[in-house]
């Protein structure tokens, strides 16, 4: 049913009433017989798209043709996995109804046949439902539990033999993971005792600015062991698949992120080891190993020159930047930006967007052949028993044989009306082909399997090769508890190649916030019903290692900003977010509209920065001169600043008004080179002291449409209220919406409307009626949920502020299928004018 992900939800946060405990050591898992012919992840087992079987089918046709089944039931953009006799993937449930969602489906490897569904809700996500099920499910051989990331950022451990949800994340909530309409979803990778999964994430405190990162949780019960990232603002989300490798004989995660690079993180400690830079935007590609060689495309901007796309070549035995240092080859103008590399007979095998297969040496990054086989290309190629399996996004299928140099077409099909966007697997002796319309199962009926032995894995270097600790890592990294609640901290001690050494039984804990812990790391929330960071610190001799908490009350909580702050256990909050003095920005804009604005965007600068001092100039790509007039509305037309006089005569002004009110300390003008104009602003030493409140605006890279959460995840039955306001620009308003169990409440500014929802771009559930409001005016919102007779029951209402409340519900929803549980929050929509927040209340329902 689909609710079984959010009850077992539900249970995991109530773990966290007790003392929560983790294992003393990292033992070796419980042992069983790993089958070498299943493929538990989209790129097999040994991560590379290749399969050692032999024997396999060299043509087959949808009308019976060595066709062992076809299932509509399983079609889905996503790419299966096989694992003791079962199939699993993702796909989506219930289509085009008031019930769809998403869902795991696991199948009889052999027959096909339906044996479980996992569903549940996709929730607060911008995927359209065509994009669901991107992701792929990945397969713990030593345990046959499958872990599955939705669209929505629910991310599952779910029992292979019973569908049945063990532990579940909320990544959006919990960690402020982005999921967009480009529906780009990572697939997870299991290593050890860990399994890894990323996004970019807003989360909270010092992590609040976007980054694509990474979190490792313990596979056996979901806790969170560590955390870490690539560089701060990358400009996509991207959906490269790690890849665990051992190069140099030592173990990495190798993946292209959404910054633009190629990196390798230690897969046990998250310590980053190498980072190539290569494009502008994100790598989607998944990078090929092979041995110590990192082979991955892209087809973005290159970081120099007008050239669109690349395939490249790394030497993965450095460290640190290696962007210079470890590049074998790159070969630009090649568009190779979705399909993953394969190693065919010591040749690099690439397909490009244009469905283009070519054939380069990996030595050189020479062209040794090419063939046409479709018009674009989403699923990537696997390799077996001599052969190339691919299918175009079209539907054009190939088996193709690399002789000498040129590729020889075995055999071919068009499948009409077929979409592929998953790519084919192998298992014992089927091939699995996944197309949006169903799936392909091909093979001999009855063949018994046969393969070639699978080479000997890369050695890695052994632990007692260096048995000195050099890291210590603090778990779980990151917590969410409430007041007075208790929680067993952890250091573990690890080399400098990421290896486990031991648990350090001489660590000194301490803490920088409220509670207390002890000296064997048992923490204790204090009563305090403050919402409060904490960081937990282990030192063992001269290392440290860092952990982060979250105290969280229950409800009731309400929340004002006239201390200048954004709460700092918001997740998605800060950076996206400022504290204002509304009196101050009033006071101004009555004096100068130009003043107020200049507040507005130089506080923006001065707090999400960090720096007290903002400088704009436009000699770098951030063009932050150009940003700030287009921002002020002087970047084109008639009132358009072009020289040092006409900014002089148009800012001075308004920026001796914000002077006088200190929040302006000097300024100062400069042309560091005749063309550019350079303005530096030193903050002043006034602080939010009045009528404080929080706002969004338009500016904020990527993050001018967002949403926020304030808490627990098994939070239901509650009201939401927040004064709001909606500025005006250009004639066009903002959008400004409250979240309660995960569905939202939003006041429409430029269609004047006001919508109940949970999944915008589906509003499978929604209810929207005309709602005329006006900007800068102040007015009150409300939602309330509800579960009520097993359906959630939502009900909204907007007003003035300085208007007595309407005793009537002025929209409402009614869910069949409920979300059961979410945490409160926050959404805004700041591209076309900023808005306000204030007076936040969250209440439980009487």
């Amino acid at each position: 049913m689909r609710f079984t992900c959010i009850v077992r939800c539900l249970a995991v946060v109530a773990l966290a009433t007790a003392v929560v405990t983790v294992p003393g050591s990292l033992p070796a898992e419980e042992t069983f017989e790993v089958d070498p012919l299943d493929w538990p992840h989209w790129r097999g087992p040994e991560y590379n798209g290749i399969s050692r079987e032999t024997g396999l089918v060299d043509s087959w046709s949808p009308d019976g043709e060595n066709v062992l089944w076809f299932k509509e039931y399983l079609g889905s953009r996503s790419t299966p996995i096989i694992m003791r006799g079962k199939l699993y993937t993702i796909t989506r449930d219930d289509v085009a109804s008031p019930r769809e969602g998403e869902k795991v489906v696991c199948a009889d490897a052999v027959t096909g046949e339906k044996i479980w569904e996992n569903k549940f809700n996709v929730y607060l996500s911008d995927v359209p439902a065509e994009r669901v099920g991107w992701s792929s499910v990945v397969g713990d051989p030593t345990t046959g539990r499958v872990y599955a990331l939705g669209v929505c950022g629910l991310f599952q451990c779910i029992d292979g033999e019973t569908g049945e949800t063990i532990w579940s994340h909320s990544l959006s909530e919990e960690y402020g993971a982005l999921t967009t309409y480009g529906g780009r979803t990572n697939v997870p990778v299991i290593h050890g005792n860990l399994v890894i999964i990323s996004a970019i994430m807003i989360d909270w405190g010092d992590m609040a600015k976007p980054a694509h990162r990474f979190i490792a949780f313990d596979k056996r019960n979901g806790q969170p062991v560590w955390f870490n990232g690539t560089r701060l603002l990358p400009y996509d989300t991207n959906y490269s698949s790690p890849v665990l490798a051992t190069i140099d004989g030592q173990e990495a995660l190798v993946f292209g992120s959404g910054d633009g690079g190629v990196h390798a993180f230690q897969p046990q400690t998250g310590k980053p080891i190498w980072s190539y830079d290569v494009s502008r935007r994100g790598i989607n590609v998944t990078p090929l190993v092979v041995g110590d060689r990192v082979f991955a495309g892209h087809s973005e901007e290159n970081l120099v020159g007008t050239k669109m796309g690349a395939v490249f070549a790394i030497d993965g035995t450095g460290e640190g930047d290696v962007t210079k240092s470890k590049e074998l080859w790159r070969n630009e103008r090649m568009m190779v930006g979705k399909s993953s590399p394969i190693m065919v007979d010591g040749k690099l095998v690439t397909v490009d967007d244009r469905g283009g297969v070519i054939v380069l040496d990996p030595e050189t990054g020479k062209t040794i052949a090419k063939k046409k086989i479709g018009r674009m290309m989403r699923s990537s190629p696997v390799y077996a028993d001599g052969k190339i399996y691919v299918c175009s996004t079209g539907g054009r299928w190939h088996i193709l044989k690399l002789e000498d140099d040129r590729i020889k077409i075995v055999h071919k099909l068009m499948l009409k009306d077929r979409s592929s966007h998953g790519s084919p697997v192998i298992s014992h002796g089927r091939i699995y082909i996944p197309f949006i319309e169903g799936m392909y199962c091909i093979g001999k009926k009855d063949q018994q399997p046969t393969a070639d032995p699978r080479p000997a894995a890369a050695e890695v270097t052994p632990v007692s090769a260096d048995d000195v600790a050099t890291q210590v890592q603090v778990v779980p990294v990151e917590a969410l508890l409430k007041p007075g609640q208790k929680l067993q901290y952890q250091a573990r001690l690890y080399n400098a190649r990421g290896q486990f050494l031991k648990v350090a039984d001489d660590a000194k804990f301490s803490i920088e916030g409220i509670g207390t812990i002890s000296g064997d790391g048992k923490y204790e929330a204090s009563n305090d019903p403050a919402h409060s960071e904490v960081k937990v610190t282990a030192n063992v001799g001269d290392l440290s290692g860092t952990a982060r908490i979250r105290i969280v009350p229950p409800l009731p909580w309400k929340f004002e900003f006239d201390d200048g702050q954004v709460p700092v256990t918001w997740v998605g909050a800060r950076y996206r977010h400022i504290a204002l003095d509304f009196d101050l920005l009033k006071k101004l804009e009555q004096q100068s509209p130009l003043a107020s604005q200049l507040y507005i965007y130089l506080m923006t600068s001065y707090i999400n920065s960090g720096r007290p001092v903002a400088k704009f100039a436009d000699d770098s790509p951030r063009m932050t001169w150009s940003a700030l007039l287009r921002f002020l509305e002087r970047l084109d037309g008639s009132d358009s600043i072009r020289t040092l006089d006409e900014a002089k005569a148009a800012l001075d002004p308004a920026l001796q008004l914000l002077a006088d009110e200190k929040v302006v300390a000097e300024w100062d003008w400069a042309t560091p080179t005749p063309d550019v104009i350079q303005l530096t602003v030193k903050q002043g030493t006034r602080p939010v002291d009045g009528n404080g409140v929080m706002t969004k605006i338009k500016t904020i890279p990527k993050g001018a449409r967002s949403q926020s959460w304030m808490g627990h995840v098994g939070l239901h039955d509650y009201t939401i209220q927040a004064d709001v306001l909606g500025a005006s620009k250009n004639g066009k308003m903002p959008d400004i919406g409250l979240i309660g169990q995960r569905y939202t409440l939003d006041l429409m500014g430029n269609s004047q409307q006001l919508q109940i929802r949970t999944w915008p771009p589906q509003l499978r559930m929604a209810q929207t009626i005309p709602f005329t409001w006006e900007p800068e005016v102040w007015y009150t919102m409300k939602l309330q949920s509800a579960i009520e007779d097993g359906k959630a029951v939502l009900r909204g209402k907007v007003w003035k502020r300085d208007e007595a409340e309407p005793e009537q519900w002025l929209v409402e929803a009614v869910d069949m299928v409920p979300n059961l549980t979410g945490s409160p929050g926050l959404f805004g929509n700041a591209k076309e004018a900023e808005l306000f927040i204030d007076n936040v209340q969250v209440i439980g329902n009487k």
